[in-house]
């Protein structure tokens, strides 16, 4: 600011005397504060940042990091002054249940044309309050500020937004199927839902369109978990059955056009059947990227055994298209956490409602490759109900797939086959080139049934000879190198175990890639992208035998 009006006073041109006004009256107020620093942080908090969390205790450890991140600016005991007061920025109550818009109360009240009536003194009133929070914040950044005036303010800002929570509480409950003269059950219905009105008690940004940015970390908690203690009521997204999704939803409602959003949620956002809805809903109605992490060799939150997606979206708007820009999968080493998001590359990727996901890719030959596979119809055209040579499919595992033709444990699949497809399909799910399409739509954890399903296959591929030969092979070289042990179970009993080293195999996937490459057309680059994907860390110093199980 400073520099501005220095090059202002500095200009020979003519100007209006009021120009930059703005900024000579913040300087004054910066002036008279003792730390420069402290006054701009303040002034940011009590403008800027708002919060809302379920848990009470959480929003008083959010208030108590603010004020030491403001107290740490200040450099001599003299400097201390009153700390602000950010009880209307930061607050309790459930994100997920309350109106956000006078449009979602008018919906609620559409079939009672008395309480209807109420609809205009309910926002004069809300506009009101707006006034007051705002006079009450303006009152933190004047030096001298006088403490009973103060705390006038505040009362009677709680006063005007208690009485506008009580009268829409009394509605919320009506869609609730709440009684709102059974006090009892009222009050119960109040303490478990804690609704949030989100239109009230940030009045003046949602009547202006919304925040600028939302970002969170939502809660990665099953519907059923929480339907104890609330429900949530005519919401498109319950169907996901996990609060992020929902929470996700919200998020977007509450965020006016052309404005950001950041969350970081499951990887499972962008890979399974259930969040197609959310999927659509953003992929509709959004401009988003999002960054893809494995768990494994490093994490990005300690303690948190998960596969994560970052999501920075836009909701649309004319001059804001609809696109999908994703990362590949990303596995990195602790070693290079601090690098991780500056080498980060985003392509163009698309929500694809046959694989259920949004495609985790992060390179242009990504994109040739799949242009490729989905030009041929599903594997599912060669399952039969009984078949006299089965094959297994392992459902977890990290570095490789595994296929084999007997069942060692619950964790390996039956596949029943038309005769003839059976090895052949064996090669398929045993090689790179489904490890690297599993990894782009599936979660990275399990092999579903959709995902064996919907692996493309030529017709050509089942009449190979060279995969029926390279299946024996495969198989052969596996059982080879397996490694038989006994392991102690919780019970106290001994379970014997047979652990495959895929790796060892590598060549023979090697071999079973390039034949598929000629059915599917790959070129020598394409083919040497998926011999090669991921292979730092399937054939890498720390994991020396590739895949065990």
């Amino acid at each position: 600011m400073r520099g501005f009006l220095d090059d202002l006073d500095r200009s020979q041109r003519p100007h209006r005397p009021e120009k930059l006004s703005d900024f000579r009256k913040v300087l004054h107020q910066v002036e008279a504060h003792a730390s420069e620093r402290y006054f701009i942080l303040k002034s940011i908090i009590i403008d800027n940042l708002y919060g809302v969390d379920i848990m009470e205790e959480a929003v008083e450890i959010c208030k108590l990091r603010l004020f030491l991140k403001l107290v740490a600016q200040l450099d001599r005991y003299e400097q201390i002054e009153p700390l602000p007061d950010v009880d209307f920025n930061v607050r309790a109550g459930n994100t997920l249940v309350g109106f956000t818009s006078l449009e979602e109360v008018k919906r609620t009240l559409s079939a009672d044309l008395v309480k209807q009536l109420a609809l205009p003194r309910i926002e004069e009133r809300a506009e009101i309050a707006d006034r007051a929070f705002r006079q009450f914040r303006a009152m933190q950044t004047e030096h001298g500020m006088d403490a009973d005036r103060f705390a006038s303010a505040k009362a009677d800002l709680r006063k005007r937004l208690d009485e506008l929570r009580n009268e829409l509480d009394e509605y919320l409950a009506g869609d609730y199927g709440v009684k709102v003269q059974s006090r009892k059950a009222y009050r119960q219905w109040r303490t478990s839902h804690q609704p949030f009105h989100w239109f009230v008690e940030f009045y003046g940004i949602m009547h202006r369109g919304g925040f600028d940015v939302v970002i969170g970390n939502p809660p990665y908690v099953e519907t059923p978990k929480i339907s104890n203690q609330y429900s949530l009521q005519k919401n498109a997204l319950v169907e996901t059955g996990n609060l992020y999704a929902i929470c996700l939803g919200r998020f977007v409602e509450l965020l006016g056009s052309r404005k950001r959003y950041g969350v970081i949620v499951p990887i499972s956002s962008v890979s399974t059947p259930r969040m197609v809805p959310l999927m659509r809903l953003l992929a509709n109605n959004s401009s988003i990227h999002i960054s893809n992490f494995a768990v494994r060799p490093a994490k990005l939150f300690v303690g948190v055994d998960m596969n994560l997606s970052i999501w920075l979206g836009t909701p649309w708007a004319q001059k804001n298209p609809k696109r999908i820009f994703t990362t590949s999968y990303n596995r990195w080493n602790q070693a290079a956490r601090e690098y991780l998001f500056s080498t980060i590359l985003y392509v163009q990727s698309a929500f694809n409602e046959s694989f259920s996901a949004v495609f985790k890719i992060g390179y242009y030959t990504d994109h040739l490759i799949l242009d490729k596979l989905t030009r041929y119809k599903p594997m599912v055209r060669f399952r039969v109900k009984n078949s006299s040579i089965p094959i297994y499919y392992h459902n977890g595992g990290r570095y490789f797939r595994k296929c084999i033709k007997r069942k060692l444990s619950k964790k390996y699949v039956e596949l029943a086959l038309r005769e003839e497809a059976a090895n052949p399909i064996l090669c398929l799910l045993s090689s790179s080139l489904y490890y690297w399409l599993w990894i782009i739509f599936s979660d990275c954890y399990d092999v579903t049934r959709p995902d064996v399903d919907n692996i493309p296959v030529p017709d050509s591929v089942v009449s190979d000879k060279k995969l029926h030969n390279l299946a024996d092979a495969l198989i052969d070289n596996l059982e080879r190198n397996a490694q038989v042990r006994n392991r102690r179970r919780a019970d106290g009993s001994e379970q014997q175990e047979v652990n495959y080293f895929v790796g060892k195999s590598k060549h023979i996937i090697d071999e079973i890639d390039k034949v598929l490459a000629e059915h599917y057309g790959f070129t020598d680059e394409e083919l040497d992208f998926i011999v090669n994907y991921d292979i730092k860390y399937r054939m890498g110093l720390n994991n020396p035998g590739g895949d065990e199980d």
